[in-house]
Parts: structure tokens; sequence; C-alpha cells
């Protein structure tokens, strides 16, 4: 069923205030359906917007305020979900009462107003994670009001509490506030292997830094170094900064509102790990899983933010949560307020450009990403870029930057240095170098052979060509093995029995492949070609004319009308794959 647009919403809010009793309830049903409309499709500031205006408008259901408080919420304007608070609280339904106490203590947090705080965190969460949280920023309260010691008195009695595993990273940090150097190392070190995540491996390298143990830092980057992602960006950082002989001190002196930001920043990154994993866990059973719901973590992250505005990781989380919601002009300006002092400045320059290529700003995205690939040191900077000119159809100029990239990296590259290969090999064969793409590609399985995509593509050109046919099969199976529910995968397992004539084979596969991914237009065109092999030419134009719905390529467009239009040669197979 096609999605309403947003003057279909209005419209509907129109029909239903012809039976109203006066303008400002019409108002009041359009704005509602607004949000609704909205907060389905995961626009978090028209959502907030609406039902703003709904409940000042006079409305005040319980869905209604929930709404507005809600998104107001995930909007960041936590002054205004302050203020409807104690509205959601007085109502006899419990769903938001934790999060409206949250709000209500950061608020009084932000001001300083520590017994405000505790005030509003005195009453039993129904939710463990809210439960944990609620307990760690007590104890920032506690420390705002009375001082570190007391505070960590606090913490230490609810160590039976549930999720105590997130406790020892603010230990530390009120340790070190309070003077204990030792004790703090120790806690920093508990957090490591407990629930602290990235901010305890970087708050770790910090005060190894301001502690004076520059050897003890840079053993500690180095490990951190051959992780992919955050934990990467934080060691390049730290040891730049260690070669530089200067000292981080961004987690010296850690306030009441900064410690709290920590901890509703850690339990937001811990539910959306969850929600993550509980899709993909749901996507490799076979399940078809909707638009990705990240409202809870985006309200941790906004109300972390409010706290402390320029706690990078925060700023990173939020802005990739709306980024990949679509509110592109949002997750902008909060990502350009990195700065590039950052470990995560790169990244989030990177996620600018696609904000901005999301908004059809394709030239603004391109000069930064440009610059930023020409930057003293930005391998994922060069590799977006090198990305884009290959979608833009210049893989010249994509292969002179993937092999700047590629001749950078050292003897033994990290792992994921295979999608630089595989990269520049996708750019190669488009220009017609598959000896120099088959290399690359080989080189790709040599240095992660557990990665399915690496895999998949080797074993797929080779099977393209009718070369190496028992390695292609033997990786391309192992690609599914890896990933059994991935419809590219299946398909190549498909069009490499198809290569070989064995159609009947080939089509179970193929038809599966089309199952899990019934938008992509090569996988589709693929079953088309099986269907005419087996003499079912009307399913194959049927298939056929699919493709043409799904915005092929020009080249795969041309091919499909010339095969609707004549079939595929009696004697030949198809080239290519198209």
């Amino acid at each position: 069923m096609p999605r309403r647009s947003l003057f279909s919403v209005f419209a509907i809010g129109l029909a239903l205030a012809g039976c109203a009793t006066s303008p400002n309830e019409a108002t009041v049903v359009g704005d509602y359906l607004t949000g609704r409309i909205a907060a389905r499709s995961n626009n978090v500031g028209v959502a907030a917007e609406a039902f703003g205006d709904v409940e000042t408008g006079g409305s005040n259901t319980d869905e209604i305020l929930r709404g507005a408080f809600f998104f107001q919420v995930a909007s960041g304007d936590i002054d205004a979900a302050a203020a409807l608070a104690p509205k959601i609280l007085s109502n006899d339904d419990m769903e938001d009462d934790d999060l409206a106490r949250l709000v209500e203590a950061a608020h009084a947090l932000k001001n300083k107003n520590y017994l405000g705080a505790r005030a509003a965190l005195a009453a039993d969460a129904e939710v463990e994670y809210f439960a944990a949280a609620m307990i760690i920023l007590d104890a920032w309260a506690i420390a705002g009001e009375e001082g570190p010691e007391p505070a960590l008195k606090a913490l230490a009695a609810k160590n039976g509490e549930t999720f105590r595993g997130f406790h020892p990273l603010h230990q530390a940090f009120l340790f070190e506030n309070a003077g204990l150097v030792d004790e703090a190392r120790t806690a920093y070190q508990l957090a490591l292997m407990a629930y602290g995540g990235i901010v305890a491996r970087d708050a770790y390298g910090s005060f190894l830094e301001r502690s004076g143990d520059l050897d003890g830092a840079r053993n500690h980057y180095e490990l951190l170094a051959q992780y992919p992602g955050p934990d990467r960006q934080v060691a390049e950082s730290g040891l730049k900064r260690l070669d530089a002989g200067k000292v981080d001190t961004a987690w010296a002196d850690v306030t009441p509102q900064k410690g709290a930001s920590v901890a509703l920043y850690i339990f937001g990154s811990a539910v959306l790990q969850q929600t993550i994993e509980q899709r993909d866990a749901a996507e490799k059973a076979g399940f078809r899983v909707g638009d990705a719901n990240y409202d809870m973590p985006l309200a941790f992250t906004r109300i972390a933010l409010y706290l402390a505005p320029e706690f990078d990781h925060a700023q990173r989380l939020a802005g990739s949560i709306l980024n990949a919601y679509g509110d592109n002009q949002k997750a902008i300006a909060i990502l350009r307020d990195i700065p590039k002092t950052s470990a995560f400045y790169e990244q989030a320059q990177i996620e600018v450009a696609g904000g901005l290529i999301a908004q059809g700003k394709e030239r603004e995205a391109k000069r930064l990403l440009r610059a930023l690939a020409n930057s003293e040191s930005s391998p994922e900077g060069r590799f977006t870029y090198a990305n884009l000119l290959a979608s833009e159809g210049d893989h010249s100029g994509a292969v002179r930057e993937y092999t700047k990239l590629i001749d950078a990296l050292p003897e033994d590259p990290h792992v994921d240095a295979w999608r630089f290969l595989v990269g520049r090999a996708a750019s190669l064969l488009i220009l017609e170098d598959w000896p120099a793409a088959e290399t690359d590609l080989k080189r790709a399985v040599e240095i992660a052979p557990e990665e399915a995509a690496a895999l998949n593509y080797l074993g797929y050109s080779w099977a393209e060509r009718g070369e190496n046919l028992d390695e292609a099969f033997d990786l391309i199976e192992k690609a599914v093995a890896l990933e059994p529910n991935s419809g590219a995968y299946i398909d190549s397992l498909g069009w490499a029995h198809y290569q070989l004539g064995d159609y009947e084979e080939a089509v179970g596969h193929l038809e599966h492949a089309a199952s899990l991914e019934p938008a992509d237009p090569t996988i589709t065109d693929h079953l088309g070609d099986v269907y005419w092999r087996l003499g079912r030419k009307i399913e194959a134009r049927y298939e056929w004319r699919r493709v043409l719905e799904l915005e092929p390529t020009p080249t795969l467009k041309k091919s499909i009308e010339e095969k609707i239009r004549d079939g595929l040669p009696e004697a030949d197979l198809p080239e290519n794959g198209a």
C-alpha cells in the first residue's frame, strides 16, 4: 500500500473537521493526525511540533500528552518536556513515568538544583534500565550537593542492584575528583571489563595521560587501534596527541552534569545495541522487519546532550540516529558542532556528507569529502570520497583514491582493509581490467578470510567467467554459510549454477534470493533469465518487466528491454550477469 503524503494527512484532518463544532477542534484533529503519521515514519521534529500544538491547543488525553512529551524529548527540547512531565506523572497511566522522572531530574541537574533532582529520582522505576540510570544520576546529584565521597558511598550501597556493572566508570570519575588516584585507576580498569563501553576506554586513556603514565597510555591506544570504528578513532586521536607531547584533559574534573550525561549516553547506547541485535537476529531467522525504531536511544542521548552539549560521544550518536531517520538537517547541525580536536571529527564529517547527499546537495558533499580525503590523515574520508566517485561513474578517479589508500596500508593491514581492495576491484571491473581486479579480490580474501562480502565477490566474479569453478563454489557457499539470509549471496550461488547450465538447481536458489530481496533489480533479472532457460517464458518476461520498475542502471535497463523484446539467445548464456 502506498504511503500517504503529509498533504493527504491534512486532507484527512479537514474531512474529520466537517463534524467538529469549532475551528479549534479541526486544528487539533489535523495536528494530532500529523503527529501520528510523523511518529510512525520517525520524523521526530514534525511529530514533536504537531503533538505539542495539540497539547497547547487544549487537548490533554493521555495519548496526546504522551506524544507531546516523548517527541519533545526526542527532538531535544528538554525544557519543554520538563514542563509536561508533571502532567504525565499525574495521569494514572504509568507508561512514560520513568522517562518523565528522568527528564525532571535532568532539568534540575542542569540548573544545579541537586535536591530537586534527588526528589525526582526517589520513586521506584518500572523498567530496569531506567532504575539503573536513576541510581547513577542520584549519585551525581549527591556529588553536586555534598561532594564525591558521599556519592561514592551511595553507589557502593547500591552494588547489589541490577546493572551494577555500569557503576565502576562513575566510581572512577568520583575517585579522581576526590584525589584518590590509585582507587580511580582500579575503578577505570574494572570499567573496561564491565559496561563502560567506548567512554570507559576513552576516559581510561585520558586518565593514564594525566597521571603521567605515557607508556601505559600508548600501549592502551595501540591495543584499541586494532579494532574498527570508535575504538580506532579514539586510539588514533590519543596516539597523535602523545606524539605531539600533549595531554588530554577532557575527562578531568567530571561535573555532576557531565557524569549524568555519560550515564544516559551509555544506557542509550546499550538500548540501541540491543535493538540492533534483535533486528539482526530477526532478519537472520528469516523474519521481515519494518523501519528501525531508535526513539528511546535517541531520547536518552538528547537528554545527555542537554546536560553536556559538547559531549562528542553523544553528539555522534544523536547525529547518526537522526540521519538514519532522515532528519538530515538536524543531524548535520549536531554533527557540525563536533570540533576538529574530537576523535570523532572525521566520522562526523562523513555523516554530514551523507546527510547532504540525502538532501540532494551532492556538490557540497563532494567538496567536503574531497577536503577530508586530502587532509593530513583521513583514510575513512578518502574511502568515502572514492565510493562517491564510483557512484557517480568516475571509476578512474575512484581507482586513484582507492590506490592511495591501499599504497598506505602496512605490511600486515587491519582486517577491514578488505573494503579498500574490493572497492578498487569493483571499479577496475567496470574499467575492464579483470587481472588487476582479480589480484585485489584475492588479496581481500587473504586479509579477511571470514568476510562474506569479500568471499562472495571473488567467487561470483570467477563463476561469471567460468573460471576456478570449484573454488568459486567453495567461496560462495562459505559466504552463504556465514550469512544464510543474504539474498545477494544466495543469488550468487544460484547464478553460479546458472553459468554451468544447471538451471534446475539454479532456480531454487534464485527464487529464494528474490524472496529475500524482492526490490533488487539484478536478482530479479537473474530469476527472469533462469525462467527463460527452463521454458517458462511468460514468467521470465514478467520478472524482466518488474526489473524496469526497480530503477535499474542504464546498462541493465537496455539489456532488459532487449530481452523483453527478443528473449535470450538459444545457444548463448547472458554476458556479465545481465
